[in-house]
């Protein structure tokens, strides 16, 4: 569930809040401030209405709250204990971004999504339905990352990623 926060300040009292805001991403905040300490998601709107400025702060919780919440039926909606295919998709579309851009930019994908996705994409072939007849290619290549990526060959990582992405477009456009 996202938190969210409104405060209108004078210009002169800005820097103060947007130091508060620091805090509250390093630490618990003590007042009625959002926590942001294991924010997903940060948006921060500011806006001068006649000298007047007003503060929009949106910040979502890290944890998949549906997940921990027990207070929904998305547990029911999944297929055999696996998580709703809808948010697995969802996950595994934030980690390959991270990923895919992070090659991109010749710098070196973070260790936690890389470990996500080759979680997620072994989870995502066991839908039925969704695509069946590539997954036994897709998991030759999800093997193949974890192999380049635990054996630190970024060449062939950044190959296996290239390949994932032509196939996930292929399969994207024949099953959606």
């Amino acid at each position: 569930m996202a938190e969210k926060f409104t405060q209108t300040l004078t210009r002169n009292d800005l820097p103060a809040f947007l130091r508060k805001l620091a805090d509250a991403c390093e630490f618990a905040p003590e007042y009625d401030f959002p926590d942001c300490t294991k924010a997903k998601k940060i948006r921060l709107a500011i806006k001068d209405e006649y000298g007047q400025l007003t503060v929009k702060l949106k910040v979502s919780a890290y944890a998949d709250e549906c997940e921990l919440c027990g207070n929904c039926e998305c547990e029911s909606k999944s297929t055999e204990g696996l998580p709703p295919y809808s948010r697995l998709k969802k996950r595994m579309a934030t980690s390959f971004k991270v990923i895919f851009k992070s090659l991109h930019q010749n710098s070196i994908p973070p260790e936690e999504a890389v470990h996500d996705f080759i979680a997620d994409s072994r989870l995502m072939t066991k839908y039925p339905g969704n695509g069946d007849q590539l997954y036994a290619e897709y998991n030759k290549l999800t093997d193949t990352l974890e192999e380049a990526w635990q054996q630190n060959n970024l060449q062939k990582f950044h190959e296996t990623v290239d390949a994932l992405n032509h196939m996930k477009t292929e399969c994207h456009h024949n099953f959606k």
